[in-house]
């Protein structure tokens, strides 16, 4: 978690370096307003498009992890249903299934705490 924090800060502090490094060349560039202007327009286009492409790959990625945690999620699923299937089985055939059902209904249909 804090490995996240440090790669977060060292991302912002990058990210405001870099901005302040591109103010600072366009007051100190040496041409005129046109090109100065026809440039921040080139840049702010060159950004938006990264900025979009980051947003789609990062869409793909999550919709990635999703389905891997859907698929994890129904295959422990899966087996935790044939676990228990195969208990009941287990419990049926040695008769314990029969015992529990009748001692339910003679304590009133409420399951007993502590078996």
């Amino acid at each position: 978690m804090e490995n996240n924090h440090r790669r977060g800060s060292a991302t912002v502090a990058f990210l405001v370096g870099a901005v302040a490094g591109g103010i600072a060349a366009l007051l100190l560039a040496p041409q005129s307003g046109a090109q100065t202007r026809s440039r921040l327009k080139r840049g702010a286009r060159d950004l938006r498009e990264k900025g979009a492409n980051l947003a789609h790959r990062g869409e793909e990625r999550v919709e990635t992890v999703a389905g891997a945690i859907k698929d994890a999620v129904s295959d422990a699923k899966h087996t935790y249903r044939s676990e228990l299937d195969k208990q009941r089985e287990v419990r049926a055939a040695s008769g314990q299934e029969t015992r529990r059902s009748a001692e339910t209904e003679m304590a009133g249909n409420k399951p007993r705490t502590g078996l």
